[in-house]
């Protein structure tokens, strides 16, 4: 046996190591942040504490007018540390206008510059950001449709390693039997079941004050738990409206500074995403169950601290109108606008007892709070946004919320029976909104009269499953609504997109609620689709004088203009002409007169515009577009024109505001001269209009009576004080049961780690759930035995060894441990060593013996140290015919002196260096097989990276050669020959993840983390980025390199997309390749290193075929390609060799890629 070397000790003594000392970093106070994240806050908060001014200051909420994107952007731009986000209609604008933000170096809240990256794909974003929040910090993400859906792989390890990660989802159809970019909840159902929380959105207020408590209750220490903030794609996502922005005061009191409680230290070095065999694999999970049903307890906390600050009345499940509801609609989303419109209607005018209950909090389901809302129904209909073929997952909710209640009926305590029932309703279910598919107030209208004909028991006039919105079998038409009072004012614009129709009435409604202080509301939407310029485009706004609910397309206008007159005819002049209301403006952009259009139109269509009463007014926009702008956008003068005849603003006001938005947008870019020629069109539209405003024309629609404004009537508080979220409850031991255990806040996290998880497992125990620790300190497999390994032994012979270190250097399992002395060495000791002449290169002794032995615990008996060692000092022996007295006797351990070499390895040469001290850094003891040459190639990457920041002088050595590259790097260069650097490694999933990285035996001595399949080089990006960023901002001393270590998966097949995408963003990471030619771990399985003719078990030879009929990537060709990547290929039967180039390629400060061939014992028959 060697002398026992323990690696931390060892690791403490080496010269890098003195150098960290001279650099501080920021250290945070981690029992504070403990504290600061505990969720018990939030339920014993006290308004009254909080300072008058300060509440004040809170409650300041500035008006705008903004799309979903840019509510939402409003907030990530002021609270997170960065987004990585793959840019996806219909959520693309945030990405973008948070790149701008970075571009411009904007700081958050917190004094930290925004960070924007973008990847080759969806999965890559979620990965980049899994890797980021991996070091701390506060990441997010935005996606819609498939790039939800392709993400959903790394959806579950977020969640699984408890990650609050924060995503913005502007939901979009999935690709199914075609393809549509427009609205559809398929791609969050479908992702529903990945452990993250959902918040959907009605409107873009709610969006926007929904994403400060996503954070809140994620980032507690009781969830840690990412979330998903939901708004309709296209209905909101690009719709203006009228919003009230969160303050920057109360963002920072109430959600914070990000949570750091993952931020690495690199002393206390672990592994994430580790492997788990069976004994393990269901107690690491049992704890995120626990934190995910803290959630919902935990939003109701956060939105109940929110309303009580604001007065704001945010629920988890809004229960509109219910007390009493005997027909009840069950929706998500923006469709709950126009439902609650028409529900005012039915109960205000037709007397009808019928409500809304819409679920914010969607995922974890809200059962309680759903029973609450349908507590008094004889008859519910769910509407979902998404085929039944997909999922009726609302309905599912539902249904479990009725057993919940029934169950609370006949065996609940007291604080049960508020939601409590006796009997179960009769369900219907309807299918609507797919694909952006209006569903507008007609179509409510028929829902509620379904579930009508329902309770009168008219069987033929109902149906229990149907259609909104479309014709044919099991659909509902849409029903009538006499009497019924709209509550805004509508314009429509008809248009081509290259004709400005878009931007015009956008800027109309900017105008019309900048220009009133806040007392006036707008809503925009548009109905086109992705095709670019010459589709037809229907942009809709509505004004009001109270808060605007409905979202649906208008079905009615009063001003009704058309930016082209080729689209006025058939469906769309029947439908939108013949929508005008009494007294309403019909303006069209021709070059006809107002007689020559009227009598272009069909006698029906004639006398409706007669009936109503429908003034006309035809304008040659185009022409005075052409004019004065030299370009077909006619939208200034029509606006202008729709302006004075309305009189909603004076001309001189409309102007004014017009010129400010104008100087705002393109002032800058296109100078002042392009706008003046657009407010010398404006004028022309004014000059055209009557003199006066035509009376009536579009004065706010009246509200009858009985149909109150929309701001009488609040959700429910589930039978509490105003402003509840949910329904009460009281904190018990079992919401602390999933509470986090980070690194940071243990004392000794190697010691407690062994006596929770190690000491149990070795003493043959079970660790129980609670007990479990799911990140794994560095070289834990310390504590292993593999002595059941092997039958053989090697056995050393010091008369013939030559120091050389090949031994050490190839041997996989790091299984030979030199002794070196200073010491004389006692005559019963002398045959164990060799005695040398004088101590070798760089050590600063009198004298210098050594011996090299087995670890018996280590070694499995492949020999690989017979085959490489030049003198035959090794040769192996069985072990059941070996003797004690072959291997060096206990009694002469404390001969050895490594940790005083170790303070002089920058001194010695690099066989020297691994021989001696790095190979004594490895603790060993992995499941890869004997022999296995993977092994080999970590164990001469770490030596590399020790021998390169131990002696960092080889960096320098290696740019003087370069020197183009030396003065590009010069800084980064610098940095690492003064400060050394920190190691970060990434393992694809492989051999070497599932034989190394595990729990809780980890061979790594580093930072280390895995992220599943094909994903090793997003990963890698994404903590780059973070890593950096921690550096800058002062929470790391000094710059990380990156090593990922990868194989036929990752780089060759199915992350190989990813693998060239990241070595052209040209960062500092080093990717060691496994090359072994198949798919080793499972079976040896064909795979893109797998050469032709190759016999693999799916490329078997056989009569037709003779093995592999394709040929191979050649992957360092791959990255040769690349102009600015370090590429080499090497094998390891030359391993110092191997060392230097490994060096080289760590040192280059960009990306370098080193592909090993590797045999494969198992494999290669």
């Amino acid at each position: 046996m060697a002398p026992k070397i323990d690696i931390d000790d060892l690791m403490a003594v080496l010269p890098y190591q003195r150098k960290r000392g001279k650099w501080k970093s920021l250290q945070l106070d981690w029992n504070k942040e403990w504290e600061r994240f505990d969720a018990k806050k939030l339920f014993e908060f006290d308004l009254a504490a909080i300072d008058a001014d300060k509440l004040s200051a809170f409650r300041q909420r500035k008006e705008a007018i903004m799309d979903g994107n840019h509510t939402g952007l409003s907030i990530l731009t002021r609270l997170v540390d960065g987004l990585c986000g793959y840019p996806i209609t219909p959520s693309t604008p945030i990405a973008e206008d948070f790149a701008k933000a970075s571009a411009q170096g904007q700081k958050n809240l917190f004094g930290t510059e925004l960070m924007y990256f973008q990847p080759s794909d969806e999965l890559s974003a979620i990965v980049a950001v899994e890797a980021m929040a991996c070091q701390g910090g506060r990441y997010v993400d935005n996606t819609s449709s498939q790039g939800l859906v392709l993400k959903t792989k790394n959806l579950f390890s977020v969640a699984g390693k408890r990650l609050p990660v924060v995503m913005t989802v502007m939901a979009r159809e999935v690709n199914k039997g075609s393809l549509s970019i427009h609205c559809g909840h398929n791609d969050f159902y479908g992702v529903r079941n990945t452990g993250w929380a959902q918040l959907v959105s009605e409107d873009n207020q709610e969006f926007h004050d929904l994403l400060p408590i996503a954070f809140k209750t994620a980032e507690t220490r009781q969830a840690m738990l990412p979330f998903m903030v939901i708004g309709d794609g296209f209905i909101k996502s690009h719709a203006l409206e009228s919003v009230q922005l969160l303050s920057d005061d109360f963002l920072k009191y109430f959600v914070g500074p990000p949570n750091r409680l993952y931020q690495p230290d690199f002393e206390e070095r672990y592994l994430t995403g580790t492997f788990t065999d069976t004994d393990l694999t269901m107690e690491g999970q049992v704890a995120q169950d626990f934190a995910y049903r803290f959630v919902k307890r935990g939003v109701i906390a956060s939105m109940n601290v929110m309303n009580q600050i604001l007065g704001t009345n945010h629920k988890v499940v809004e229960c509109y109108r219910t007390e009493d509801a005997e027909m009840v609609v069950v929706v998500l989303g923006s469709a709950a606008g126009v439902l609650k419109d028409v529900v005012d209607y039915y109960r205000d005018v037709k007397g009808l007892k019928v409500g809304v209950v819409r679920p914010v909090l969607f995922t974890p389901p809200c059962y309680e709070e759903i029973a609450y809302g349908v507590r008094n129904a004889k008859v519910i209909t769910v509407l979902e946004r998404t085929g039944m073929a997909h999922n009726q997952l609302l309905l599912a909710d539902l249904q479990a919320a009725l057993q919940l209640s029934q169950r609370a009926y006949h065996e609940g305590r007291d604080e049960h029976k508020a939601y409590a029932r006796d009997y179960m309703p009769t369900l219907l279910h309807g299918v609507y909104g797919l694909g952006s598919k209006d569903f507008n107030k007609y179509d409510a209208a028929a829902v509620i009269e379904n579930m009508q004909a329902c309770m009168d028991d008219r069987r033929d006039d109902f149906v229990r499953d149907f259609f909104s919105g479309i014709e044919g079998p099991y659909t509902l038409k849409p029903a009538e609504l006499p009497e019924y009072k709209d509550r805004e004012l509508g314009m429509t614009f008809i248009g081509i997109g290259a004709e400005g129709v878009k931007t015009a009435l956008e800027t109309a409604a900017v105008i019309y609620a900048d220009s009133c202080n806040g007392r006036r509301y707008i809503q925009s939407g548009a109905r086109y689709g992705a095709a670019r310029k010459g589709a037809p485009v229907f942009m809709n706004l509505r004004i009001s004088d109270s808060p605007i609910r409905n979202a649906s397309e208008l079905t009615e206008q009063d001003v009704l203009a058309f930016f082209n007159e080729k689209f006025l005819s058939g469906g769309i002049l029947r439908e939108y002409v013949g929508g005008l209301n009494a007294n309403g403006l019909l303006v069209v952009n021709s070059s006809r007169t107002e007689d020559e259009i009227i009598a272009s139109f069909p006698a029906e269509m004639r006398r409706q515009i007669a009936d109503k009463n429908i003034t006309l007014i035809a304008i040659n926009a185009t022409q005075q577009a052409l004019k004065h702008l030299k370009r077909n956008l006619p939208g200034a003068m029509i606006l202008g024109l729709i302006n004075k005849v309305t009189g909603i603003f004076s001309p001189d006001l409309f102007e004014t505001s017009f010129k400010s938005i104008l100087e705002d947008k393109i002032g800058a870019k296109k100078g002042l001269e392009i706008i003046d020629h657009n407010l010398d069109l404006l004028r022309e539209g004014v000059a055209k209009a009557t003199a006066d405003p035509i009376e009536g024309i579009c004065a706010f629609a009246e509200e009858s009576e009985s149909q109150g404004p929309s701001a009488a009537h609040k959700a429910g508080d589930f039978g509490q004080e105003p402003g509840a979220a949910g329904i009460p409850f009281t904190l018990t031991e079992k919401d602390e049961l999933g509470t986090v255990k980070p690194v940071n806040l243990m004392e000794d996290f190697q010691k407690s780690f062994h006596k929770e998880m190690v000491e149990p497992i070795m003493e043959g125990k079970k660790v129980p759930w609670d007990r479990f620790i799911p990140v794994v300190p560095a070289a834990t497999s310390r504590y292993k035995d593999m002595s059941f390994m092997g039958a053989q032994l090697p056995v050393w012979d010091a008369t013939k060894c030559i120091a050389c270190g090949m031994c050490a250097a190839s041997c996989p399992d790091s299984a030979l441990h030199s002794t070196i002395t200073d010491k004389t060495v006692p005559e019963g000791a002398a045959a164990y060593f060799k005695v040398f002449r004088k101590p070798p290169k760089g050590i600063p002794w009198e004298r210098f013996a050594m011996n090299i032995n087995a670890i018996f615990d280590r070694c499995k008996g492949c020999g690989v140290c017979v085959e490489v060692c030049p003198v035959d000092a090794f040769k192996m022996v069985d072990k059941t015919q070996v003797s004690a007295d072959k291997f060096f006797p206990e009694k002469y351990h404390d001969l050895d002196n490594t940790y005083d070499a170790a303070q002089y390895v920058d001194r010695m040469p690099l066989n020297h260096q691994v021989l001696f001290v790095f190979s004594k850094l490895y603790p060993g003891k992995h499941t890869l097989c004997p022999g296995c040459g993977e092994g080999t190639i970590n164990l001469l990457t770490f030596y590399a990276l020790e021998s390169l920041r131990n002696s960092p002088k080889g960096i320098e050595t290696f740019y003087q050669g370069i020197k183009a590259l030396s003065d590009i790097n010069r800084r980064a260069v610098e940095h690492m020959i003064d400060r050394g650097f920190t190691i970060y490694t990434i393992n694809a999933t492989g051999c070497n993840q599932v034989s190394e990285l595990v729990n809780p035996y980890n061979t790594r001595i580093y930072q280390s983390g895995h992220y599943g399949f094909g994903t090793a080089s997003a990963a890698a990006l994404g903590a780059k980025f973070a890593l950096d960023q921690a550096y800058t901002n002062g929470f790391n001393d000094m710059m990380t390199k990156i090593i990922v270590f990868a194989g036929d998966g990752a780089i060759y097949d199915i992350g190989n997309g990813p693998f060239n995408y990241a070595l052209g963003e040209n960062y500092d990471i080093t990717w060691v390749i496994y090359n072994n030619e198949g798919y080793m771990n499972t079976g040896a399985q064909k795979s893109g290193a797998t050469r032709f003719g190759c016999d693999r078990s799916t490329s078997p030879i056989g009569e037709k075929y003779a093995g592999k009929t394709t040929l191979h990537r050649r992957i360092v060709a791959q990255a040769t390609a690349i102009s600015h990547v370090y590429s080499a290929k090497l094998a390891a039967d030359n391993p110092f060799y191997a060392i230097r180039i490994l060096k080289e390629a760590i040192a280059y400060c960009g990306p370098s890629v080193v592909e090993f061939f590797s045999y494969c014992s198992q494999g290669q028959q």
